[in-house]
């Protein structure tokens, strides 16, 4: 039984769905199985009963997770303790972030609690367009991987994936009624309804509600075009209109709208990958270097 093993289970007894937590994980689905599996075997007992393609936590799985996530929680003490007395880099770290910041911000988190004394900027979008900040940019978080060869760049930046996440149509329950059970959509019977976009400022940014809904046969009616989540939130919120969200948006989209609808999106690969861009090793700082290390283990890249 390893650790990892631990951790794939905890994750999948979150979202009890394979595919969905596979994608989260950055792993095969045949990955994830077989590592429950191997879990089960090891425990002589089942952690999830299956129907189809379905699965759900029973009560052995519930009272495992119960203790599984206190250990690691004490696991993750003793090695924050640990790792503690070696961080005395000083510096700071300035990350631009294509994606939505709020991706990065807990692995930072994690590491400014090992480390305080690096100072963090993240720059958003709206900033980023700034070209007098990549001068001394450490980091760029992207789903576009492409986005160096395109401005012809490539040869300075070195990319990792981090993890894959799937896009949701979001929206409120004034908005449009629809069952409650109901967990996935056809965006085109969206096609006659106003959506909210992001500005399409620069060639290092793309929404991909364009791609999907071209995928689904028409070209959205844009209520809106915003570079603030907040503004985005408050128009779903009042239900003028939907949007297409990727995973990793919707906590804070919960916060923010207390009736949120959110849909899985049929037919369509709605899945991008969050990469993690960094300059030539040569030309990084210290404080660089160490936060990159540091990011590599918390997203468990290989």
């Amino acid at each position: 039984m390893e650790t990892r093993q631990l951790e794939y289970f905890l994750q999948l007894a979150k979202y009890q769905h394979v595919s969905q937590t596979a994608d989260f994980l950055n792993i095969s689905q045949p990955s994830l199985s077989k590592s429950i599996s191997q879990l089960e075997s090891d425990l002589g007992v089942r952690l999830f009963d299956r129907k189809g393609k379905r699965i759900s936590l029973n009560e052995n799985g519930r009272q495992f997770a119960r203790y599984v996530s206190e250990s690691l929680q004490l696991l993750d003490e003793g090695i924050f303790t640990a790792k503690k007395s070696r961080y005395d880099t000083l510096g700071s770290v300035t990350i631009v972030c294509y994606s939505f910041s709020s991706i990065i911000t807990p692995c930072v988190a994690e590491y400014n609690r090992l480390n305080p004394l690096i100072d963090f900027v993240l720059v958003e979008p709206a900033e980023a367009n700034e070209t007098r900040r990549m001068d001394t940019t450490d980091f760029i978080l992207t789903s576009r991987r492409d986005m160096m060869m395109e401005n012809r760049e490539e040869q300075f930046w070195v990319s990792r994936a981090l993890f894959q996440e799937r896009y949701v149509l979001v929206m409120s329950d004034s908005f449009r009624s629809l069952p409650a059970d109901q967990k996935e959509v056809d965006l085109a019977e969206f096609r006659n309804d106003p959506f909210i976009a992001m500005i399409q400022s620069n060639i290092f940014f793309r929404d991909y509600l364009y791609q999907l809904c071209q995928a689904a046969g028409f070209f959205p009616r844009i209520l809106c075009q915003t570079d603030s989540f907040l503004v985005k939130m408050d128009l779903v919120r009042e239900g003028q209109a939907v949007a297409i969200l990727p995973e990793s948006c919707l906590d804070e989209a919960r916060r923010l709208v207390p009736d949120l609808r959110i849909f899985q999106i049929a037919h369509h690969d709605a899945v991008r990958t969050i990469y993690l861009m960094r300059r030539q090793q040569s030309v990084m700082t210290e404080s660089a270097l160490d936060f990159w290390d540091f990011a590599m283990d918390y997203y468990h890249c290989e």
